[in-house]
């Protein structure tokens, strides 16, 4: 049997979403390289990983979910024999994901990291939400601060830090303006009676477009401290890799 560690790992985030082509969505790859990664590990193993009797949109099957918690155990065997080696390690550097309404906090969240925990590097990049999850699904950030928790799964370092209300613009009924995210979970009948869809995965850009042409959309209000009734809570995600020490000192320090 060949090596399988890529496609075991890919296989265990894609079964936190219904089907494949909702995990596709989440895990950083196209639909087609997912569906070539699952039919390699079929393949190696002589398994059947997707009910595909229906015709539109294939199914995990329990096989796949044993598989997948298999190998989750086992990685989280060998974390705990490498995290003794790494504790004392001092951490140079991280790469973190922001919403782009939530940049002050990510922000706050590296000066804190350079003062206080001695990261000597951090890369922060802005995503919107859908660029967000998959990327951090995919391994390729350390930390994320957003407003909703990507997938199903429940994620050993988290913490809410505070919460950020969205405000109803409508200045102008010509133009419905959406992020990338809101409108691929739009109601397109809605959006209909719009006469023209302005789309950006720009905050910024978005909040200029409403200020100056107006139109109908949302924006978030300033993220603050705390909690708040009907309001979308700011959640900063570590992940599972990330040494347990270090997290500890980044929730303490953000805390002080």
């Amino acid at each position: 049997m060949q090596q399988l560690y890529y496609e075991m790992s890919i296989l265990a985030k894609a079964v936190n979403f219904k089907n494949l082509s909702a995990a596709a969505l989440h895990v950083g790859l196209s639909q087609p390289q997912l569906s070539r990664i699952i039919a390699k590990i079929e393949d190696e193993l002589k398994i059947v990983l997707l009910d595909r009797s229906a015709k539109r949109k294939s199914g995990w099957t329990a096989v796949a979910f044993q598989l997948s918690e298999i190998f989750e155990k086992s990685i989280r065997r060998l974390e705990t024999e490498l995290q003794g080696i790494s504790n004392n390690q001092m951490v140079g550097e991280l790469h973190i994901g922001t919403l782009e309404g939530l940049s002050d906090f990510a922000m706050n969240t590296c000066r804190q990291c350079f003062k206080e925990v001695g990261v000597s590097k951090i890369t922060l990049d802005i995503f919107d939400l859908n660029e967000l999850e998959a990327n951090f699904l995919s391994g390729n950030l350390d930390l994320i601060f957003t407003s909703k928790s990507p997938g199903r799964q429940k994620f050993k370092y988290l913490t809410e830090l505070g919460f950020q209300k969205l405000e109803l613009i409508e200045t102008n009924k010509n133009y419905a303006v959406l992020s990338t995210f809101e409108y691929g979970r739009a109601n397109k009948k809605e959006l209909e009676r719009f006469p023209h869809i302005f789309v950006s995965n720009s905050l910024s850009v978005r909040r200029s477009w409403l200020s100056e042409t107006g139109g109908t959309g949302h924006l978030p209000t300033e993220a603050k401290r705390g909690k708040a009734k009907d309001a979308e809570p700011v959640l900063m995600i570590g992940s599972e890799l990330l040494n347990p020490v270090l997290w500890e000192n980044i929730t303490e320090a953000i805390s002080e």
